[in-house]
């Protein structure tokens, strides 16, 4: 991701993330607007159910309230009565007129209603049976006195025996009547009933009984092909929606008000919303082609821009890290090819500029070590001439010849100006020398030591770092010493840090002075001719502001130097 994404908020990201913040609320929209026009839908077919669920229950909620009335007046008829109540007064002809009379009476009141299949008339006193179907027979005792035993299960009479629905009234009661006067409803006409209505979506529609125990139902369907429907409406019977496997069916239940009864619509709703699938389906091809364009979109700003623009970005790295040796190149004639070319022709124009910068530096640098030198050799060849004077005064033709040899020896090294550079056992060698020719000028008044540790021949230093510390500490340190003095020298090296400590045990730095020179340690344009800030400067210059010199009282009250040099702080090669 650091390499896709190399900045926090990168231009690829923004315009990725302005695609879909654009794009993302339009199909949210277009989702939405599609649930919609589903959900208004579904509430249409919901309402137009209601309506036709509506007007079949009230018009059969009427149906038997009316059967329900001409029941009820049915039983006041004259004939009936008089064939209930004093049939041994009647006359045989009476009798006979009285029957056919009753007969006619229950066809007609049988043919006044469509779901009216028979109606008879059980007489318990001379064991008659007066029906609209099949006329004057004989009663079964059995008969009687089971439709005597029937639960009444609602108001107006509606009793279930045998999968058949009966409105049932005795006289003068039911548990001890003369007469019953039976009405057998029709449910295949119920059936036919409930077929006419069911035209939406090919669902399916049903009656059941709300009556506790009683499992009647009247349905246009076989039910045992649809168990499993049914089964799972009855589980969810407050619903509007059901779900069996993976079809879903809308719901809409009506009660009736004369009987204990609810009609029930089921309607799949895959057939009803039909004319929707196909803005459904092509809204999911849309999304899928959409997404397709933000893939391919994708790729193309990837290709177009990320891919160039982050190309880019490494060469600005490299550059940061000093490499300009970098060259771009584009394929394409675009913006990103005039880019790229003055990125090229900068880049051109900066490495000249820098190799000029820095030249410029290496040459400065060079010209103010040859004046450091020049400002430290000068200053120990006056004091060499004049002991040289001395010793040839005095004769001392030894000491001439000694100190000409270490004075040979000492300018023989100065004056090797190929290198800027010494190993460091040659420039402990150069300082020995240097000691030899102070102790030909002090004798035994100073005593000068010298400790080494760790490879000395693989270290590379600049010129005369430790004779300036020497002659400081014999003609500041031991500047009036007459004997004991002593001037050590630690040398401790390793792979990466060399530190020389130079010791004296002479009168010692001022603390004044010592802050000052403190002082000149941060001020890093101070110019001053001290051999100590010259030697500090070149160490500077060469190893960065990690190395350089530093000034404290040793342990004997004398002065001690701590020359520090540290690879790793390494600046500029000079």
């Amino acid at each position: 991701m650091n390499t896709m994404f190399p900045l926090r908020y990168g231009i690829f990201l923004k315009l990725w993330t302005t695609f879909l913040a654009i794009l993302i609320p339009i199909y949210a929209i277009a989702f939405l607007m599609s649930k919609s026009g589903v959900d208004i839908m579904r509430q249409q077919i919901y309402h137009l159910m209601e309506q036709k669920s509506a007007y079949f229950v009230s018009s059969m909620d009427s149906e038997f309230e009316r059967i329900s009335r001409l029941q009820l007046e049915f039983l006041s008829d004259s004939d009936l009565q008089d064939l209930s109540n004093r049939p041994e007064t009647l006359k045989v002809y009476e009798r006979t007129k009285a029957y056919n009379d009753l007969l006619t009476k229950l066809k007609t009141l049988a043919s006044s209603s469509r779901y009216i299949k028979e109606a008879f008339v059980l007489m318990q006193h001379d064991n008659r049976r007066l029906s609209s179907v099949n006329g004057y027979t004989e009663m079964d005792p059995g008969e009687f006195s089971s439709f005597s035993g029937l639960k009444k299960f609602t108001s107006s009479g509606l009793s279930y025996k045998n999968d058949q629905v009966y409105f049932i009234l005795g006289f003068p009661q039911l548990s001890s009547s003369t007469f019953l006067l039976v009405i057998e409803i029709s449910l295949d006409k119920i059936r036919e009933e409930i077929r006419n209505p069911n035209t939406i979506g090919d669902g399916l529609a049903y009656i059941k009984s709300n009556d506790d125990g009683t499992a009647m139902s009247v349905s246009s369907f076989d039910r045992d092909a649809y168990g499993e429907l049914l089964a799972g409406e009855i589980a969810t019977e407050e619903g509007t929606v059901i779900h069996v496997q993976d079809k879903s069916y809308l719901r809409f239940a009506e009660r009736f008000k004369s009987v204990n009864w609810s009609y029930v619509m089921l309607v799949d709703e895959k057939k009803v919303l039909q004319p929707v699938l196909p803005f459904k389906r092509w809204l999911w091809i849309l999304s899928a082609l959409s997404v397709f364009v933000v893939f391919v979109v994708s790729l193309s700003l990837l290709r177009v821009i990320h891919k160039p623009m982050l190309k880019l970005l490494k060469a600005f790295r490299q550059i940061e890290t000093g490499q300009f040796d970098v060259h771009l190149q584009h394929r394409t004639r675009d913006e990103f090819n005039y880019v790229y070319d003055q990125f090229n022709q900068t880049v051109i124009r900066l490495n000249i500029l820098v190799k000029q910068v820095y030249e410029q530096t290496i040459r400065s640098q060079r010209s103010e070590l040859k004046q450091l030198q020049s400002q430290i050799n000068p200053h120990f060849f006056y004091n060499s001439l004049y002991i040289l004077y001395r010793m040839a005064q005095e004769e001392d033709y030894e000491g001439v010849s000694a100190m000409s040899k270490h004075l040979g020896d000492y300018f023989k090294f100065i004056t090797q100006n190929k290198s800027d550079v010494v190993s460091l056992d040659k420039e402990i060698q150069h300082a020995a020398v240097y000691v030899s020719i102070q102790q030909l000028r002090f004798h035994d008044r100073i005593v000068f030591r010298f400790d080494i540790e760790g490879p000395a021949d693989e270290w590379e230093v600049p010129r005369l770092i430790i004779q300036p510390f020497l002659e400081n500490a014999i003609v500041h340190g031991h500047e009036h010493t007459i004997r004991d003095g002593r001037v050590d020298v630690r040398i401790r090296c390793d792979e990466s840090v060399l530190v020389v400590e130079i010791e004296d045990n002479g009168k010692g730095v001022e603390s004044d002075a010592l802050h000052e020179w403190e002082r000149k340690l941060r001020t890093q344009d101070e110019t001053d001719d001290h051999a100590l800030w010259n030697v500090h400067r070149r160490l500077q210059l060469r190893y960065g502001a990690a190395s350089g010199i530093r000034l404290q009282t040793g342990s004997s009250g004398g002065l001690l130097v701590t020359i520090t040099i540290n690879r790793k702080g390494n600046g500029t090669d000079v």
